[in-house]
């Protein structure tokens, strides 16, 4: 390590310091009387204490400071990277058992020179992995350049070694990975690239989610590879438990060396829930894996629908405007019934949406009740025909002065501080020039909690009037939309736009935040998905809530998982925080359901669910070696690919690269001089040995 000193000011300060130290030692001992019977050299040697401690002193304050310079020798970083994806499995043994002790012996003959890091990899890069289990579901070429680059890019990288057959089914393309580190790069090349007879299902197309009653199509990709001439089936198959019910079936002609087709089937969503499918192929004579001809794939169907009943005192032209609006989205059912004609069976609506009633005709009293008894959210829209003392009595959200025999033109203006959802800049531009909507002339106020969306634009005057607004009791929302003349919007809309995207945007939004129901349950415990992967942990999740609604984690929280055979798997959540987490582990392919339970005060909690796991086979639809792929990496990274024959001489390419050398490094550091513990004590020394002395000889 090398040494400098340095100052913050001009280094001739420094005379400066010593001449001050001089004076002050000159001007406190020349003329001093006091040991003149003492040796000459002894007020000499007095002085020189003070000068020195004084000029110490001084030059401390030009902000003296010591610059290091250290050096460091960096050996060249080798890494190591063994593929440990079970397609590997398919390599003579003796092969592999030549690859490993080969593999053993590099790392061994690299260690003495560079430094050695081994790593393995599969669908993810492992730092103490080995190659003992070949297990790994997927092999990411790809991710493990990545990995390389992103921890060991700016070290002495000096080569990058990776024993692997080339089959990549994760990941890009490793030849399109731009990897910014100079390192060589070398491969040993694995398995076996001789195409076998082959018949493989490449891939299933198909919708991850679909809707209860829909119809989705299911596309199946067959490959063929020295097959030509043979005949075979392919078969769809629904699976519920231990229960297989074939749904199609298409036969296959395989008329080619490299034969390739897709076949259609489209399926009914009949049931809700994740189903489970296999696609399979039947096997050719001599066919030479048998893994590769069936794939099991699964579709979440969603019963996400709701009915909306649109009840209303009679005919108008809201009513098909508001239908055709509502429909148009999915997960909605919407059913026009006239007051007059209702038998009064709500259950199995999710939403009431009431169009000028109460009116004067139609009383619906008894409606209404039922509604609130059955926590139905509800949407009125006050018109002309409503009667506004049963509207007050019916609803708690706006209370309406007035007579509806007298009517008002009104146009809307967006609450800026309503914060429940938002609104897309593009309808707020568009609702300014929206034609005006009739309502009841009177006094509207906000009634309780309720909070305006939209408030009433009279002749173009602002005013604190609700046209549309929200309220909520017990958990139930309810919606009041003041005007009739909706139908007016959605032309104008598609007039402006050509579309009518504004005004359903509006609509669906006063339908979703009125029609959801918040979640009461004081337990609940459910995964973090639906569908996980063969090699994923399945994570839960719960909470446990007070009489208050405060979220605690007191009491403790187990957890059965069953499988299709009813075979048990029980669990205890840990506490985290103020809530619960649990971490199952991985799970073999098939369905599952579970069950939470707790116990507070006496009282047994419970909260089911069901997931599905679904199998990982890519390691064995294709166990053809892309030894060209590894060459074309090598190549690109400016280093050779070896086989398990000829490994030895790896390392020796190594030890002759030119490139592979160790890399000197420089640290400069500087540190203040008044730092130095030495410093103190030498300025402690001289002050206090010119006390002693003077002291000791009679002075002060």
């Amino acid at each position: 390590m090398n040494s400098t000193f340095s100052f913050s000011y001009p280094w001739w300060y420094t005379i400066f310091c010593l001449l001050i130290g001089a004076v002050y030692a000159l001007l406190m001992y020349y003329r001093d009387q006091r040991f003149a019977e003492m040796s000459p050299w002894f007020k000499r040697v007095l002085a020189v204490m003070r000068g020195l401690a004084v000029s110490l002193i001084c030059l401390l304050l030009l902000s003296p400071f010591l610059k290091m310079v250290k050096e460091d020798i960096k050996q060249p970083l080798v890494i190591l990277a063994g593929d440990k994806s079970s397609s590997l499995t398919a390599e003579k043994a003796e092969t592999m058992a030549m690859f490993k002790d080969k593999w053993q012996k590099i790392g061994e003959k690299l260690g003495d020179k560079y430094q050695v890091k081994t790593l393995t990899f599969g669908e993810e890069v492992y730092e103490k992995a080995g190659l003992d289990s070949l297990n790994s579901k997927s092999t990411n070429i790809a991710a493990l350049l990545q990995y390389i680059e992103d921890n060991y890019a700016d070290q002495n990288l000096g080569a990058i070694v990776i024993g692997t057959d080339g089959i990549y089914n994760e990941g890009n393309n490793p030849i399109y990975i731009e990897s910014k580190f100079a390192a060589p790069l070398y491969t040993v090349a694995l398995g076996d690239t001789s195409q076998k007879k082959d018949l493989v299902i490449q891939n299933v197309l198909h919708n991850k989610i679909a809707y209860l009653g829909d119809k989705f199509n299911i596309q199946v990709d067959v490959a063929g590879y020295n097959a030509a001439g043979s005949k075979s089936t392919l078969v769809l198959e629904s699976i519920n438990g231990s229960n297989v019910t074939k749904i199609g079936e298409q036969s296959i002609d395989v008329n080619s060396q490299n034969f390739f087709v897709s076949k259609n089937f489209v399926i009914d969503a009949t049931q809700a829930g994740v189903m489970r499918f296999r696609a399979r192929v039947a096997n050719v004579p001599n066919e030479s894996n048998l893994i590769n001809n069936r794939k099991e794939f699964f579709v979440e169907v969603l019963d996400a629908r709701q009915k909306i009943l649109l009840l209303a005192n009679a005919p108008h032209p809201d009513l098909a405007a508001l239908k055709s609006i509502i429909t148009t989205n999915k997960n909605y059912d919407a059913e026009i019934v006239f007051a007059k004609d209702f038998n009064g069976n709500l259950t199995k609506y999710n939403l009431v949406v009431l169009h000028n009633l109460p009116s004067q005709t139609a009383d619906i009293s008894a409606t209404i009740s039922n509604i609130k008894k059955n926590n139905i959210p509800s949407i009125y829209i006050v018109g002309t025909q409503t009667a506004l003392p049963r509207f007050n009595q019916a609803q708690e959200v706006i209370s309406i002065s007035g007579n509806s025999k007298n009517i008002e033109e009104i146009t809307g203006d967006i609450n800026p501080s309503f914060a429940q959802y938002t609104t897309s800049d593009q309808l707020k531009r568009s609702i300014i020039s929206f034609p005006p909507l009739v309502a009841p002339f009177g006094e509207y106020k906000l009634m309780g909690t309720s909070n305006a969306y939209m408030y009433q634009k009279i002749k173009k005057i602002k005013t604190n009037y609700p046209l549309i607004a929200f309220g909520e009791k017990n958990s139930v929302k309810t919606a009041v939309w003041v005007g009739e003349g909706i139908w007016k919007w959605r032309l104008f809309d598609h007039l402006q736009t050509k579309s009518y995207d504004n005004v359903t945007e509006m609509i669906n939004k006063v339908i979703q935040l009125t029609s959801v129901k918040e979640d009461k349950r004081k337990f609940r415990a459910a995964s973090s998905k639906n569908l996980y992967k063969e090699s994923e942990p399945i994570i839960f999740d719960a909470q446990l809530y007070n009489d208050s609604y405060e979220l605690v984690n007191d009491a403790d929280v187990k957890m059965m998982i069953k499988d299709e055979n009813n075979k048990e798997f029980n669990f205890q959540f840990s506490k985290t925080q103020n809530y619960y987490k649990l971490d199952a582990g991985g799970f073999p392919a098939g369905s599952y359901s579970y069950v939470a339970s707790t116990n507070v005060n006496g009282k047994a909690l419970t909260s089911t669910g069901r997931f599905n796991v679904e199998s990982i086979q890519l390691e064995a639809y294709d166990l053809t070696a892309r030894h060209g792929l590894l060459k074309s990496l090598s190549d690109k990274y400016n280093g050779h690919m070896f086989y398990p024959q000829n490994m030895e001489s790896l390392a020796d390419s190594i030890l002759a690269n030119p490139n592979v050398k160790p890399v000197m490094y420089q640290t400069n550091t500087t540190r203040p001089i008044i730092y130095l513990k030495w410093l103190f004590f030498a300025l402690l020394a001289l002050l206090a040995g010119e006390w002693f002395l003077r002291r000791y000889y009679g002075s002060y």
